[in-house]
């Protein structure tokens, strides 16, 4: 009776990390919030207990799955030694970069010690489907309950509400996308027919929120994302049938593409990203090696960039000043950055910081998860690649969501080694003892 409760005990405890977790994940594209805080109260808190009540360090061991946490925790060190080397004080933005990489420092520590053996990778999957319908449901609710902002068209008017209320369109389809490649991940294992057909509406409903976003990039994934995931579905002796169903499909892209202005080829060549990658190019040649550093790049950058002429009336003049963040945040690097998560870091950390980012994919990329998930974790990285070259890691590429998604596929997806299947059976053979035993 003793060790039944006890065993009983230690179970529900063992909710606890998965449980925060899965809060803190819901809450990210809402932003800050009294239920994000209280989300990762119970996370840190969930993990501690959870790490002492269940004796986690006993079956703590090495293997190839965590090297990806050693990257991690390798760019939170080069992060420290740039800054420390860095002849500028520290600035706000530096401060705000290095509070944004704390969760490089947080996973990394946390996947090497583990984390509990109760997180599923569906528990994800259906809490970010869930979430992303939320947010849907939300900017819906604001599109016809409020009257802000009705003097613009009805499709800008709907995201200035989502941009406003929730957040960028940058977090909000990474999200959604993320949710979509997971939502297919467990669809295929899951044996309920009608768990099924919820999921694939409910993956239909999150992707009609990214072709209503004003993400030309985001909504170029999910049609890679859906591509895909619907080609590894179809049975491959009805190959037949994929082959018909990614004609019709590549059809619909291409007149969805042909019908938006902002993906037409006069758009994209004309498109001020091109200022930004070739002033951003300039920069990186003066200091290809050690690179400016956080505080120093935060002040060069700026200034920089209204001394430069094509940066000037090709970036700011024609598009920034066109753009309600300027007037809020004026000169800042939260509105002049390189828009290229490896530009960004090479001008931050020299070569060091592309060469880190790629060894951070490659060490995802070779994470020994099953062989069935293989195909949607590259997925998860890809969506991360393209993102990456319009957008730094940090405010809308957020380090918190990709950690927490890394644990997530490291934790849920990859096999238990046999060692610890030992480890596991010894400590439960040892607690079942001692409860006995009392």
């Amino acid at each position: 009776m003793t060790s039944e409760y006890t065993g009983s005990w230690q179970q529900y405890i063992a909710w606890l990390p998965v449980i925060g977790l899965l809060m803190v994940i819901s809450a990210i594209p809402f932003g800050w919030s009294d239920y994000q805080r209280v989300a990762l109260y119970v996370l840190g808190i969930g993990y501690v207990v959870d790490y002492a009540v269940n004796l986690r360090w006993q079956s703590l061991s090495w293997d190839r799955s965590k090297w990806i946490y050693v990257v991690l925790l390798a760019f939170v060190a080069m992060f420290f030694i740039r800054e420390w080397c860095d002849p500028t004080p520290l600035t706000h933005y530096a401060e705000s970069q290095f509070h944004l990489h704390e969760w490089f420092l947080y996973i990394g520590i946390a996947g090497i010690l583990g984390f509990s053996d109760k997180l599923q990778l569906k528990h994800v999957a259906y809490v970010m489907l869930a979430t992303s319908i939320v947010m849907l449901l939300t900017c819906g609710w604001l599109y016809l309950f409020t009257e802000e902002h009705l003097d613009w068209s009805p499709f800008y008017r709907f995201n200035i509400l989502r941009r406003e209320y929730i957040n960028s369109h940058m977090v909000m389809n990474l999200y959604i996308n993320t949710a979509m490649i997971l939502g297919f991940a467990v669809l295929r294992d899951e044996p309920s027919r009608w768990r099924r057909i919820v999921l694939v509406l409910s993956i239909l409903i999150a992707w009609l929120f990214i072709l209503l976003s004003d993400g030309r990039i985001g909504q170029a994934t999910s049609f890679i994302i859906l591509f895909v995931c619907g080609l590894v579905a179809i049975p491959r002796q009805h190959w037949y049938i994929g082959a018909l169903v990614g004609t019709f499909f590549a059809i619909g892209v291409g007149v969805f593409m042909m019908n938006n202005p902002r993906v037409s080829m006069a758009h994209a060549v004309n498109d001020p990203r091109m200022v930004i990658y070739d002033f951003s190019w300039r920069m990186i040649q003066k200091k290809p090696i050690a690179g400016y550093g956080l505080s120093t790049l935060s002040v060069q950058y700026i200034e920089e960039t209204y001394q430069d002429s094509a940066m000037y009336h090709g970036f700011i003049e024609s598009h920034l000043q066109t753009v309600p963040e300027f007037a809020q945040l004026g000169k800042t690097m939260q509105t002049h950055h390189a828009h290229n998560a490896f530009l960004h870091y090479w001008l931050i950390f020299g070569i060091a910081g592309p060469l880190m980012l790629v060894a951070l994919l490659v060490a995802a990329a070779c994470l020994p998860v099953e062989k069935k998930y293989r195909i949607y974790l590259w997925l998860f990285l890809l969506a991360i690649v393209i993102q990456g070259m319009t957008e730094p890691i940090g405010q809308h590429l957020k380090p918190q969501f990709i950690t927490l998604i890394l644990l997530v596929w490291q934790c849920a997806a990859v096999p238990a080694s046999k060692n610890e299947e030992l480890c596991e059976y010894l400590l439960t053979s040892l607690s079942s003892r001692m409860c006995t035993a009392v």
